[in-house]
């Protein structure tokens, strides 16, 4: 599988918005970005539970990997209360 990486290695503020436009922006199924280390646990909680994205974290030479992977859709809305 495919995925694009992104060096964000040396930013350290304004993360979670930089890393936010490129996923709103990009057509991949899997983004990785490489970010600073010992700054993972302040960067995973700027995203909650991820939303349209499915987030791991990885170790790796020198920095830490975040991986988002692009969510299937649902086929149903479980809870659609309209037609409820």
């Amino acid at each position: 599988m495919y995925s694009k990486i992104v060096d964000l290695k040396a930013v350290t503020c304004g993360l979670v918005p930089i890393i936010v436009n490129h996923l709103d922006t990009s057509s991949d199924e899997v983004v990785e970005f490489q970010i600073h280390l010992g700054i993972r646990e302040e960067i995973l909680s700027g995203f909650g539970s991820g939303g349209n994205w499915k987030i791991e974290v990885r170790d790796d030479l020198g920095c830490d990997r975040l991986r988002f992977t692009r969510r299937k859709p649902a086929d149903e809305d479980r809870l659609n209360i309209v037609e409820y």
